[in-house]
């Protein structure tokens, strides 16, 4: 009869051990707009007392969460004893019986449905933590101070209120988004948006600057009127200023700086460029965009020379690149826009990459549909197996597409000859790409 006793004990405390992590897991994943939606739908609820003080109630769910387990752990080993005389024995058997049922039915498996459904799981467990919260009252708060008094964070009382709350790890986070992205929670533009921060993590400064052979840069001996000349013709608004050679970067000369001093002291101004430039900011080329965003933010630098491990010119790169890892290609009122195809020959046409496939179908009056891409970039690029370049070939839904011509730092396709195809030609231009 004991041992039926200590059984039943185990599975209860075990279970209710697991419901206990299920509601922890769903507090610190339940998202903003369902605890906004909980709140007007039932305004009198369990869930909205818990969520009004969560800190509290998740240190509350973490105590008896643990006194559960460890109440099962010893009724599990009581059972064992009854079965066996070999108290060493015993203890043995239990502690491994505990470790595979606990981690399994009581840690991942409830913290996994806990995230999965945050709201549903809040909503179900939400009296039985509440009502744990009060029986416990403000000895939860107690132990952590007491801990806290033992062992203080040297990032103060911020580290522990964000623990309170369920800190996610970046693997976490990405967890989330992935889900959400997949159940259609989160827009496809959005979800774009929010993987472009993500990668801003892993990607190098070396992989968006702009190559040292690209750079449009002035030398220190040059005019005022040359650099106007140069600002008019390159289009850009600020350029590296040089000495004897790429690799000496002097300073940086700014647009508003050249049109001050030509407006204020006339075009016959011996200022010299040295005088104007302004400091020049040096970066590694391994070192992190996310990084590098943040200090040129702080330091109010919109652009820096990258240079590589032997302190040479590699590139440089500016804030509007940066942005633009996360956000996409930036066009301002300067910027002209291609036609969108030109035809070159009856049934021969240099597109835009950027036109979309229905577009492309009617020049040729057919129906291009693929739900994998957008525009003829894409399809080339879907075509290939790989990201195109200058002389890409491919054959795909009766058309030949070839890269003609390709655009800025990343080298994208920019141009695309697109014209009938046959099975002869196809073979041919696959030819033509493994040869390249």
């Amino acid at each position: 009869m004991t041992l039926a006793v200590l059984l039943v004990l185990t599975v209860v405390f075990l279970v209710i051990g697991a419901i206990l992590s299920a509601a922890e897991s769903a507090l610190a994943f339940l998202p903003r707009h369902a605890l906004d939606d909980l709140a007007e739908s039932r305004p009198g609820h369990a869930a909205n007392r818990v969520l009004d003080d969560a800190q509290a109630h998740l240190r509350s769910l973490r105590f008896w969460r643990i006194w559960f387990e460890m109440a099962g752990a010893v009724a599990l080993t009581l059972a064992v004893s009854g079965l066996i005389e070999n108290v060493w024995l015993a203890g043995l058997i239990a502690t491994v019986i505990m470790a595979l049922v606990g981690f399994v039915l009581v840690g991942v498996s409830p913290r996994r449905l806990g995230r999965l459904h945050p709201a549903a799981t809040v909503r179900y467990t939400a009296s039985l933590v509440h009502v744990l919260r009060l029986v416990l009252g403000p000895i939860p708060e107690w132990l952590q101070r007491f801990g806290t008094a033992v062992l203080p964070s040297s990032h103060g009382s911020d580290v522990d209120t964000h623990d309170e709350l369920g800190s996610l790890t970046s693997a976490e986070v990405r967890e989330l988004f992935e889900r959400s992205s997949d159940s259609e929670l989160i827009e496809e533009g959005e979800a774009e948006l929010i993987q472009s921060v993500f990668d801003l993590e892993d990607t190098l400064v070396r992989a968006v600057m702009v190559p040292r052979t690209d750079i449009v840069h002035i030398g220190s001996e040059q005019t005022l009127e040359q650099a106007m000349s140069l600002f008019l013709r390159s289009g850009n608004s600020r350029v590296p200023v040089v000495g004897e050679s790429a690799d000496d970067v002097l300073g940086i000369l700014y647009l508003k700086d050249v049109a001050a001093a030509l407006f204020g002291r006339g075009p016959d101004s011996s200022i010299s460029l040295i005088a104007l430039m302004r400091p020049v900011r040096f970066v590694p080329e391994s070192k992190p965009v996310a990084e590098l965003l943040k200090e040129l933010q702080t330091e109010q630098v919109h652009m820096a020379i990258v240079i590589d491990e032997y302190g040479g010119t590699a590139g440089l790169v500016t804030l509007e690149d940066l942005i633009e890892e996360i956000v996409g290609e930036i066009v301002d009122e300067y910027d002209s826009e291609a036609a969108e195809f030109v035809e070159l020959a009856p049934g021969t046409f240099r597109v835009n990459a950027r036109m979309p496939i229905d577009h492309l179908g009617e020049l040729f009056d057919r129906e291009i549909e693929d739900d994998d891409v957008d525009s003829v970039g894409g399809l080339l690029a879907k075509a290939l197996g790989r990201v195109p370049i200058l002389g890409s070939v491919a054959c795909t839904h009766g058309l030949r597409l070839e890269a003609l011509s390709i655009e800025g730092r990343r080298n994208r396709v920019h141009h695309v000859l697109a014209q009938e195809s046959n099975e002869t030609e196809r073979g041919t231009a696959e030819s033509r790409e493994e040869e390249d």
